[in-house]
């Protein structure tokens, strides 16, 4: 009756808590703390600053929190989504699909419009559309803001379908005991391979289905838009100052002098036109007076730009000594864009150096000795063809086919997701009441730890019953390298010995997991490093420096002449622009794939985290789980928390950018002399730049060695290590009786609940008071 008054009237003292909540309650010297959730906390009492060790003697917690009584003091343990906003907009593995869904909607749409508005305002030639002509360092910065922007919409999508695709591979429990009665087990909390053969059709197909449709999203969206260099054609012809006067010429010393050479005479370059008709109309503006005079240092740098507006010249010499029938033509060169990383502008740096050696690195400025071809003949001046007849230009253009693609894909992965969620909707209307259990809860994914240990903690699994203290590789033999490991295997049903076991985060995840991660790396810093000592190579050979600097100062993402990847590859519209849209993607494929299995290594090893706390009273609070109910806790992410999984997201859009600017397409457009598009020497090709493949190689190396970093991290060892293995997980959660019909909704933690009279004791989860709980004993067996 004294009872009764104190909880109607004033607070009554902590020792009046304990009486109500936990009868009957021994009291003992103790600290304990009740996480409810993790702003609320309920602490029982504070009677000492140590801990009383026990003896291993027979013994069996009694005591147990029952709801029915915790709610008199917290009403928040009855909370539903039908009086609770945060449970049912907040707190739902549906409602966060919806955001998923909602995403992906926001990056539909901007992707269509962005789509209609350029087909509708830009103009385009076979699948090939012009945003934007003009500046060259204009276009150079869309490049690089626009290929930002695709690779924030390209990881919101990205990041959306794999939600979903967690989603589809969770095993429910009645997977998972299907599984365990062929003594196999599932995966937990990761998107696993292993899991695909084990869940249903419809979920298998939508697995696969959005699996498949994000594969045009690695291989595409980065040369959705692309830059785009004009680069003229233009007639070199070498002549005496008779030239001017309509001298008659021929052909023939011009070929005797060129014969042979690699500038001047190389099938790459030359033009197939009637040079003899070419020449004869430029002498004729020439004579009229059409052409506009440069000194040589003009000349030459005018000419050694590739990108500058170029149109014919006429060179000519002053050291010219052969008799006069021989024409005033000495030599001549059709110049079209190079496709094979050699810039045409080789005919002006060679420097009359011949076939014996081949630079393309331009001499210092100003130039004021310049000598051309095998003759080494001395430029004096030169004529040019007036830029205003010659337009020269940046682009910035975008592919239609490819923008409509993933337009296309955007809708229907959206689509599936749409059906995913309805799907687990009706699975969902089997509840009876929003306070009860789902009639057919065997249908529910298990998608974190905590679903399975609610799971398990209400139905126990008699095929792991006994071995309460067995790990992961207690159920996978053949775990060294070189051996086939198999999943189907029944552990010895034995006590066991407890003793402390302090592992490596990096122990979490099989060797032969590690030892891929490692290979695909090490592969990916091996093929950018391949690129980079191509690069330096090439730059080598045409006597250009190779320092990081000098690389640096090619330009970020810039496309040069000196950085083309030659491949036989077609390179005409539009199959060569999609051959090699293909080609240069292979590497952001590539890391998509080295992203998911670094995130599902991560993810093992931060579930393994989040188990190995759950004997510490300090850490103890209510499972977080997908559907939870009064105080559970829930959240969006499914494994990897915000505070980690935010900076993964952040790093991998960072990756796929400076990727984009590492390797891209590489879009040439040939202009005639006047200005018109050449088609048949316009061609796409896969560009490189160095300084941005440095930067990539630095930033994957980081990675790589901040996962290192993070592998060397340790847990405790109190616990065993289970990490995402379902058998492992389920041997650990054989409740006792008490605690299966309500103790996965309240605060648990794992522990020795009893210890029988021949001193074996018993491991699990439970409700019991923090100072009922005793931690298991180095020595001492428990089953």
């Amino acid at each position: 009756m004294e009872r009764n008054n104190s909880i109607q009237g004033e607070r009554p003292p902590d020792s009046m808590y304990l009486d109500v909540l936990f009868q009957p309650l021994e009291v003992t010297p103790f600290l304990s703390t009740i996480h409810l959730n993790e702003d609320f906390t309920l602490s029982l009492s504070e009677y000492s600053d140590t801990k009383v060790d026990r003896p291993q003697t027979p013994f069996r917690v009694g005591t147990f929190a029952e709801k029915k009584i915790l709610s008199g003091w917290f009403p928040r343990i009855n909370d539903t989504e039908e009086n609770n906003w945060r449970i049912r907009f907040f707190s739902k593995r549906d409602k966060a699909l919806l955001i998923q869904i909602a995403i992906l909607t926001i990056v539909l749409i901007t992707n269509l419009g962005l789509t209609i508005y350029s087909s509708m305002h830009y103009p385009s030639k076979n699948g090939v559309g012009l945003i934007y002509q003009g500046d060259c360092d204009t276009v150079k910065k869309l490049d690089q803001w626009l290929h930002l922007l695709i690779n924030v919409l390209s990881t919101m999508i990205l990041s959306a379908s794999n939600f979903c695709i967690q989603l589809l591979a969770a095993p429910t429990r009645a997977d998972i005991d299907k599984a365990h009665r062929k003594q196999t087990w599932l995966d937990i909390g990761v998107p696993s391979l292993k899991n695909f053969r084990h869940i249903g059709p419809w979920r298998r197909f939508c697995w696969i289905f959005l699996a498949c449709c994000a594969l045009p999203f690695h291989l595409m969206y980065n040369s959705a838009v692309f830059q785009s260099l004009a680069s003229n054609d233009y007639t070199v012809a070498v002549v005496k100052d008779s030239f001017l006067n309509g001298t008659s010429w021929n052909m023939t010393v011009a070929e005797q002098n060129r014969a042979g050479d690699w500038v001047w005479n190389d099938t790459r370059v030359n033009l197939p036109q009637d040079y003899y008709k070419v020449i004869s109309n430029i002498q004729q503006e020439v004579m009229k007076g059409h052409y506009e005079r440069k000194n040589i240092s003009d000349c030459f740098s005018l000419y050694d730009d590739c990108w500058s507006p170029q149109g014919n010249v006429v060179i000519f010499i002053k050291n010219d000594t052969s008799p006069p029938e021989d024409g005033s033509l000495l030599l001549y060169v059709g110049v079209v864009p190079r496709w094979d990383d050699w810039a045409k502008n080789m005919w002006a740096v060679s420097n009359g150096t011949g076939t014996n050696q081949f630079t393309a690195v331009s001499p210092s400025q100003p130039v004021t000795t310049w000598l051309l071809g095998p003759p080494k003949y001395q430029a004096s001046y030169c004529l040019i063809q007036p830029p205003n007849t010659a337009a020269g230009r940046c682009q910035f253009q975008f592919s239609t086919h490819i923008m409509y693609t993933i337009c296309v894909f955007n809708l229907v992965i959206g689509v599936t997701m749409v059906s995913v969620w309805v799907l687990r909707r009706w699975i969902k209307k089997g509840k009876i009441l929003r306070t009860q259990e789902p009639a057919d809860s065997s249908r529910i994914g298990l998608f974190t730890l905590g679903d399975a240990i609610a799971s398990f903690m209400r139905n126990p699994d008699k095929a792991t019953e006994n071995i309460c203290l067995a790990t992961k590789d207690d159920f996978c033999q053949g775990k060294r390298l070189g051996r086939r490991a198999t999943n189907s295997w029944e552990p010895p049903k034995h006590p066991r010995q407890w003793k402390p076991t302090p592992k490596r985060w990096m122990t979490a995840v099989s060797r032969k997991q590690s030892l891929g991660l490692l290979f695909m790396y090490a592969a990916f810093v091996v093929v950018a490093g391949l690129a980079l000592w191509r690069a330096i190579s090439s730059f080598s050979l045409r006597q250009m420096p190779t320092s990081f600097m000098d690389l640096f100062g090619v330009g970020f993402g810039a496309l040069t002449q000196f950085t083309f990847l030659v491949l036989d590859f077609p390179r005409s519209d539009p199959t060569g622009l999609l051959i090699n849209v293909l080609v240069v993607n292979m590497l952001q494929l590539f890391f998509s794939i080295m992203y998911l299995v670094a995130n599902a290594i991560f993810s093992t090893c931060l579930i393994q985290r989040e188990f190995s706390l759950m004997y510490s009273e300090d850490k103890r609070k209510a499972l977080r789980v997908s559907e939870p109910v009064g105080i559970q806790r829930s959240s969006y992410f499914i494994t990897i928390p915000f505070r980690y999984g935010i900076p993964l997201y952040i790093v991998a859009g960072l990756t796929h950018w400076v990727l984009s600017q590492s390797f891209f397409l590489a879009r040439i457009t040939a202009l005639t002399t006047d200005g018109l598009q050449d088609d048949g020497n316009s061609f796409s090709t896969c560009g490189y730049s160095p300084g941005a493949i440095i930067v990539l190689i630095i930033v994957v190396s980081v990675q790589f060695i901040t996962m290192i970093a993070l592998g060397c991290r340790k847990f405790d060892g109190t616990m065993r290590m289970v990490c995402t293995n379902s058998m492992a997980i389920s041997a650990a959660c054989h409740s006792l009786e008490e605690d299966r019909e309500e103790g996965y909704q309240l605060p648990v933690q794992w522990g020795v609940v009893e210890v029988g009279d021949d001193g074996v004791g018993h491991c699990t989860f439970t409700t019991a008071p923090t100072h009922l709980i005793r931690e298991p004993r180095e020595g001492m067996t428990y089953r």
